[in-house]
């Protein structure tokens, strides 16, 4: 890239000066030269922004903690390593990422350049392992989708990266690193992107055997907390008008709910609904509230039903159960008699088939494993080969002693 930045540099000062020219201020460029040079610019930050993203991990991780700080309490971090871990075993991540504990009270997470995860403290504390393992799917996918080069390529405009495309690989290197570390603490992403980790984090994250209606309630848990304008990356306070509101991102987490479950499942009117029946609304318990346990009961039977067939649902010591699976625990006067027979009429009208509809994780993970099996044939062959070239020298050499 430095070779192809002084052969555009080169060009135009040899036209320039080839016509007897003065090499002329940036102002006074011709519009084609401009665009030359800027072009040249741009692709030069994309080049560098990238490289960045992809070798400078350790220096993103000082500058991630030097700016949050880190919590260092054993449980919170076991979790947030045991529901990464458990993302990375899917086989379907392809990135190596760095996830720590910030000391943090908001809800939040955000993903950096170099594949740093941070997730905060509040979080833990407001939120179960199935819905902090969406957070974290979200912010996945802002990792695995690359999302902050753009981000950082649009934070640099057209004069900022033709100055440090010119500034020579020292000072334009550090100038390009302080806004790329100066975007840690600033990380907007489009509503497009947030669109993308919303639906893709919900693949991870029933792909990694999460609770489905985790996705709807983790975001219910930040509704309820901060209403429709949402806190994203440290510090900037998201409009609607530029993201989606956190309602609207319940309601499509019901959505996607639904589908898993072969449409057998929902949630209307904070009901659970079985096959259209309307069974039960679950009452609120501990730190869940009504709204986040009706999504939670919901998710515990769309992942039945996207497995099908579907049994009939039991009440024995204050738990309703299908088969070995825990659906509700009674609360107060609840009558789990009535429920149980409630969600029996709705999974009675159909106890569904198992849905075989590939998603996106699933046709990432083929990919990944044809690349890794690729380049496994590809290293045994160099084995081979090296293994035939050592044995040869010896033979060689073996020959040369003997005469």
């Amino acid at each position: 890239m430095l070779k192809h930045r002084k052969k555009i540099a080169a060009l135009l000062c040899g036209i320039m000066l080839g016509t007897g020219v003065m090499a002329p201020a940036a102002h006074a460029m011709k519009t084609w030269q401009k665009l030359v040079l800027g072009a040249a610019a741009v692709a030069y930050i994309a080049h560098e922004v990238t490289k960045m993203d992809n070798t400078q991990q350790l220096q993103f991780i000082g500058a991630c903690k030097a700016q949050t700080g880190v919590y260092e309490g054993a449980e919170a971090n076991a979790r947030v390593y045991d529901v990464f871990q458990n993302f990375t075993d899917t086989g379907a991540v392809e990135r190596q990422y760095y996830v720590y504990v910030s000391p943090d009270e908001d809800i939040n997470a955000f993903m950096s350049l170099g594949g740093v995860m941070c997730v905060n403290k509040g979080t833990l504390d407001a939120m179960d392992d199935d819905e902090l393992a969406y957070i974290m799917a979200h912010e996945l996918v802002h990792g695995e989708e690359r999302h902050s080069l753009s981000g950082v390529k649009k934070k640099v405009g057209l004069a900022t990266a033709v100055s440090i495309y010119t500034a020579g690989a020292g000072v334009g290197g550090a100038l390009l690193g302080a806004i790329a570390t100066n975007y840690v603490s600033n990380a907007v992403f489009t509503k497009d992107q947030e669109k993308i980790a919303d639906d893709l984090g919900f693949q991870y994250l029933v792909d990694a055997g999460y609770n489905p209606g985790a996705a709807a309630a983790a975001m219910q848990v930040l509704y309820d907390r901060y209403g429709d304008r949402v806190r994203t990356g440290l510090t900037s306070v998201i409009a609607p008008a530029s993201h989606p509101v956190v309602s609207e991102r319940v309601r499509k987490n019901v959505k996607r709910m639904k589908e898993y479950s072969g449409d057998h499942v929902n949630v209307e009117d904070d009901y659970v609904v079985v096959n259209g029946e309307k069974t039960f609304q679950p009452a609120a318990a501990g730190k869940y509230t009504q709204k986040e346990r009706t999504f939670l009961v919901a998710g515990k039977l769309a992942k039945l039903y996207h497995a099908g067939h579907v049994p009939d649902t039991v009440f024995e010591d204050n738990v309703i159960s299908a088969g070995n699976v825990e659906i509700y625990s009674v609360e107060g006067n609840e009558d789990g008699l009535a429920i149980s027979k409630a969600l029996n009429k709705g999974i009675a009208k159909d106890r569904g088939k198992p849905v075989e509809k590939k998603s996106k994780i699933d046709k990432k993970r083929e990919k990944l494993i044809k690349k890794a099996q690729k380049e496994a044939e590809k290293e045994k062959k160099e084995q081979e080969k090296a293994a035939a070239e050592t044995g040869e020298s010896h033979t060689i050499d073996l020959t040369a002693a003997e005469k």
